[in-house]
């Protein structure tokens, strides 16, 4: 084997990958299985973290795509092609995949062919990412803008006003020398 950086494009077309991509069809009809899938992709790229600049910025693409196909196969980021949702998942597979170009036991090398496919893609992807980003950003302003309701209480705000007792409205009157 040549001694030269794995190229994402190659790793997409290869028979291995085109398995993975069957597989990830598979995973569209389970959006458990999607969530699983990514919480152990995260849970790897949080080991891998700490391995250098490369793993920094494989962390970063792999937590934008991770939103991305959350909120696409939730349903709640819609228009995005159904065969782009499928490639990012057929990339959490292939990186979650002990058995692939480079086998991952080998440390720091070992993500470079997981590295080079995931930025192959999301280079691939740009237009639909930043169209993911701008929605993301327009969805966090709604939220910011927006009462909170979240967490309210249910209380009876009428304590302590004539509903509740013969005293005037904003008095509390509370029983001194009785046992709980």
């Amino acid at each position: 084997m040549e001694n030269q950086r794995p190229d994402g494009k190659n790793i997409a077309q290869s028979p291995f990958f085109k398995k993975i991509l069957e597989k990830a069809e598979t995973y569209l009809k389970h959006p458990s299985k999607v969530a699983k899938l990514l919480n152990d992709a995260f849970k790897k790229a949080t080991a891998k973290k700490g391995v250098g600049a490369l793993a920094g910025e494989v962390w970063e693409n792999l937590q934008l795509l991770s939103r991305l196909i959350k909120s696409a196969t939730s349903g709640e980021y819609k228009g995005i092609p159904t065969p782009t949702i499928v490639g990012g998942i057929a990339v959490f597979i292939y990186f979650l995949s002990p058995i692939d170009l480079i086998p991952d036991v080998i440390p720091v090398i070992g993500l470079l062919d997981d590295a080079s496919l995931l930025a192959w893609f999301m280079t691939s992807i740009k237009s639909e990412l930043d169209k993911f980003k701008e929605w993301e950003m327009q969805q966090k302003d709604t939220e910011k803008h927006q009462p909170q309701t979240e967490g309210a209480h249910n209380a009876d705000t009428s304590f302590g006003t004539p509903k509740y007792s013969n005293q005037v409205e904003g008095t509390v009157q509370i029983e001194t020398g009785k046992e709980l």
